[in-house]
């Protein structure tokens, strides 16, 4: 189990983070708040296409109108972020197994685009996390 309060406590360790087992979501964004960043959550449950991700994303995150519902498009408001002024960002993806399953290919863009947002954002030194699970469950009673 990862703590995420240590994690989240500095830009550096800016980047993506598969969870693997002991998904806490209410600890997530306990540790998320106490750092002062923005937390958001996108459920991806029933989500099984390019456009039905990008859509889902985009309603979630609240992108602008102009959002262009294309990967270069969601590569340019993950780096963007300027409609959700924060001091860094927590995006948890739960439940991307559907979408891993029946389009491998546009997972793989995904997580390249989600690499290169974070990598972005740890050159201008703002903390910005994504953090993926094919769970949505929490396990804080274990």
């Amino acid at each position: 189990m990862n703590d995420w309060t240590t994690i989240f406590g500095s830009y550096l360790n800016t980047g993506v983070y598969a969870i693997t087992s002991g998904l806490d979501i209410d600890s997530i964004k306990k540790a998320a708040i106490a750092w002062k960043l923005d937390f958001l959550h996108v459920d991806l449950k029933k989500v099984t296409s390019k456009t039905s991700v990008l859509k889902k994303v985009a309603y979630e995150l609240d992108f602008p109108e102009y959002f262009g519902m294309n990967w270069d498009a969601l590569s340019d408001c993950l780096t963007d972020m300027s409609w959700r002024p924060a001091d860094g960002y927590v995006l948890l993806f739960t439940n991307i197994q559907l979408l891993s399953e029946n389009t491998p290919a546009d997972m793989e863009i995904i997580r390249e685009i989600f690499d290169s947002s974070a990598q972005y954002w740890k050159q201008k030194k703002v903390p910005f996390y994504i953090l993926l699970s094919e769970t949505e469950k929490s396990s804080q009673n274990r």
